[in-house]
């Protein structure tokens, strides 16, 4: 018995190999963003450079040159590429940000708590901010929420405009729950 269960858990070690996880690439008229999942923590690592010209190689590897976006290994996953902007979600759950990258300058640009509701166009993002607390007065789903132990915020729209660089509001709010 004890040489059967030694010899599944063997034949299980080799079964299930570990393979290093595949890179993926995006690109658009202005940079090529490189991500890739990280096999032993949560995220992806993640790097900008020149846009490629002709066919490429699609492999996560440094050079000389790269913006590398996530040097701190946040829980941060590849949302979209406008123009300049790269944007990204931070999150490990339920309730995250979301975080935009301006690459031409190599800077952040936006890392706010924002639903995980994102819009990735060629010349727009639009996403849903969290401002404020939800409360009963200002969030009809409020006591429903908080009869489950949810919370409520208060996520107000937003659109960047990539040609600008201007976050504007859309003047439309709605309530969400959060854990």
């Amino acid at each position: 018995m004890i040489r059967l269960a030694l010899a599944a858990a063997a034949f299980a070690a080799f079964a299930v190999p570990t393979f290093a996880q595949e890179a993926l690439c995006f690109q658009n008229g202005n940079f090529l963003v490189i991500a890739q999942e990280r096999s032993e923590d949560v995220g992806m690592n993640i790097l900008a450079r020149a846009p490629a010209r002709g066919k490429i190689k699609c492999e996560y590897a440094e050079r000389e040159g790269d913006f590398l976006v996530n040097p701190d290994g946040e829980p941060l996953w590849y949302q979209g590429l406008a123009s300049n902007y790269l944007v990204l979600t931070r999150s490990t759950g339920p309730d995250g940000d979301i975080v935009i990258y301006d690459l031409a300058n190599q800077s952040l640009f936006i890392d706010e708590p924002a639903d995980d509701e994102v819009t990735v166009a060629d010349d727009t993002v639009t996403f849903w901010q969290r401002t404020k607390a939800g409360t009963a007065k200002n969030c009809p789903e409020f006591g429903e929420y908080t009869a489950n132990g949810l919370g409520a915020i208060i996520a107000e729209e937003r659109v960047l405009d990539v040609a600008s660089g201007e976050v504007t509001a859309t003047g439309e709010k709605r309530c969400t729950a959060t854990q």
